[in-house]
């Protein structure tokens, strides 16, 4: 009789953490419309949730693929602690970066690596927005078309939270981007 109590724990345990991932699954399908404004939630342990997230679509971009798209929407803390956002990585891209978009000293704007990354308040938020701060996927995978969904999955000093955005057409924003810190312009 001692012998099964381990194992009834071990099942129990594994029911348990089975039940947990099952609450925080992103959909296998892109069931999503282009148009919806929803993202797939965050575990609530990061307490972190994307709302109206979405990805600007590359395709239709002119001169083949392009090399980087942007992501956006309102990233959420419902945590009573600070959330510091330091970077991420997608099936879709090589690699996934948080910039911010300054004025250089011709008085454009061109984008940057945010280089202490995002901090978002305790029950606070922080917007993501074309020209402005916003979540790059470099060395993309493959175009990214109108309705395809995107997942990202962001760093954070709580842990790492899995996002689904679907993709949209976008033609604003049109930033040059500095690609190393030492290029930067200061704000």
């Amino acid at each position: 009789m001692t012998m099964h109590r381990p194992l009834a724990l071990a099942a129990a345990a594994l029911l348990s953490l089975t039940a947990a991932c099952g609450s925080s699954s992103t959909p296998t399908s892109p069931s999503t419309s282009p148009s919806a404004s929803a993202s797939t939630p965050a575990p609530a342990t990061a307490g972190l949730t994307l709302e109206e997230g979405w990805v600007k679509a590359t395709e239709g971009m002119g001169g083949g693929m392009a090399e980087m798209t942007g992501a956006f929407g309102i990233l959420r803390n419902a945590g009573t602690q600070p959330l510091h956002v330091t970077g991420g990585w997608s099936p879709a891209a090589g690699r996934v970066e948080l910039h911010e978009t300054v004025k250089n000293a011709s008085g454009s704007m061109q984008m940057q690596k945010a280089q202490n990354g995002f901090t978002i308040a305790p029950k606070g938020s922080f917007e993501l927005t074309p020209g402005a701060n916003h979540i790059m996927l470099i060395e993309l995978t493959a175009p990214v078309k109108v309705g395809d969904t995107v997942r990202i999955t962001l760093t954070t000093d709580a842990g790492d939270v899995a996002l689904t955005v679907p993709a949209r057409a976008f033609t604003g924003a049109q930033e040059s981007y500095v690609p190393t810190p030492s290029a930067s312009m200061s704000h």
